[in-house]
């Protein structure tokens, strides 16, 4: 390979390097602008608890609760209901926020569950 041709693979080699680096960072942003079209915000509430301890508590399934699936980091969705969960840390505590479609509400079983994951 002479010197041209060596510059060439190197930009290309940086510029994959690049793309697959900010990838989680675009997917993160797509996601996020595209996962609340259409959905109305049901549930807002800061709490001193540590995510670490409301991560527990959203995933728990009580009967009557919510059937959370982990979509990322903080994040969590139940496509069949329409329901996107995120947490939010906030300096020693955290802030839990739901939304729902349009339309449609959360059930007393799922809105019980949310505020005693709130609750501190």
């Amino acid at each position: 390979m002479n010197q041209q041709q060596s510059r060439k693979a190197l930009v290309g080699v940086l510029v994959l390097g690049a793309v697959l680096l900010s990838a989680p960072l675009l997917w993160r942003a797509w996601t996020t602008g595209h996962e609340l079209d259409g959905k109305a915000k049901v549930f807002d509430a800061a709490t001193p608890r540590p995510v670490r301890d409301m991560l527990g508590c959203l995933v728990h399934r009580p009967e009557g609760g919510l059937k959370l699936d982990i979509v990322s980091q903080n994040h969590f969705s139940d496509p069949a209901r329409g329901i996107t969960v995120r947490i939010e840390p906030r300096g020693q505590g955290s802030r839990i926020e739901a939304w729902v479609t349009q339309g449609s509400a959360l059930t007393a079983g799922e809105t019980a569950q949310l505020q005693g994951c709130a609750a501190s």
